[in-house]
């Protein structure tokens, strides 16, 4: 038995080395059929009633380009189960070579003479769990700016920074700001007056009365900028950044499961009622 076709077979499939020597061994070393065989073996998971909202975040950097997508499964175990932590790797390393800027067209995306899709697919009959690639966005910087990243717990997690020049340590440490503090806005006064209205709105009807004052304290707990800094809660944000003259132009944040909550009735494209995905893509 040819050990490369054994390889190549795991690599593919994600089955296991038993499982692929006796694939093989039945087709007599033909790849073609052994990868049929474990292929049409594999469950497609589909209409469950749980909801596919644990997994992983990541965050992918390739040069002036950063990725960062959602993997959703449908319990935590999926976040320790190899062959989905292989998949979140072998998504981000493949689509951040592409051209690929949202989930459909990932989806259809092909690598290795196999679709995404279908690489889901197999993954999922492996570990008997619905996936779901949830989201996904492309930032593009130019030479000049600087990307921060962080990962908190392996991907339950991930954020982005992008400065307008080049200070790696304040951007990594924005970047963990940003995952510790999860502000909303960039700053209280670039906030528009429709998001405005619709934070008076949500303020008033949690709190049960509108304090002027205290909200304007709040839009500056949930505003980047005007937050205390993690490393020398003496200083906010923004002092930080003017001692090193530097701006943010965008902050992107991921939380695993954000916007779907574990209700049957959510789907995994839009937020819940009351949640909020404030991330949007650069392009």
């Amino acid at each position: 038995m040819d050990i490369k076709l054994v390889k190549k077979l795991r690599e593919e499939t994600g089955a296991g080395m038993l499982e692929c020597k006796k694939a093989l061994e039945a087709s007599n070393d033909d790849y073609e059929i052994a990868l049929s065989s474990i292929t049409a073996n594999m469950v497609k998971v589909e209409g469950n009633t749980r909801v596919a909202s644990k997994g992983l975040c990541s965050v992918v950097i390739n040069e002036n380009q950063a990725l960062l997508f959602e993997l959703n499964a449908e319990t935590d175990f999926v976040a320790k189960n190899e062959h989905f932590i292989n998949l979140v790797k072998y998504l981000g390393d493949s689509l951040i070579a592409s051209t690929i800027t949202n989930p459909k067209d990932a989806l259809k995306f092909i690598i290795d003479g196999i679709s995404v899709e279908t690489k889901i697919e197999q993954v999922s009959g492996l570990i008997k769990e619905k996936i779901v690639l949830r989201r996904l966005y492309r930032v593009v910087k130019d030479d000049t700016q600087t990307f921060g990243t962080y990962i908190h717990q392996g991907g339950k997690v991930v954020t982005l920074i992008i400065l307008n020049q080049g200070n790696q340590q304040v951007a990594n440490e924005l970047a963990m700001q940003i995952a510790a503090n999860s502000p909303l806005y960039l700053s209280p006064i670039e906030i528009d007056s429709d998001t405005i209205n619709y934070e008076k709105f949500m303020y008033e009807k949690n709190n049960g009365s509108f304090d002027e004052t205290k909200f304007e304290m709040y839009l500056k707990e949930v505003s980047l900028l005007t937050q205390d800094f993690i490393k020398n809660p003496e200083i906010k944000v923004e002092q930080l950044l003017n001692s090193h003259e530097i701006k943010v132009i965008d902050f992107f944040r991921f939380e695993l499961g954000q916007g779907i909550e574990n209700k049957l009735n959510c789907k995994l494209d839009i937020p819940c009622d009351g949640s909020q995905i404030t991330v949007t893509p650069i392009f």
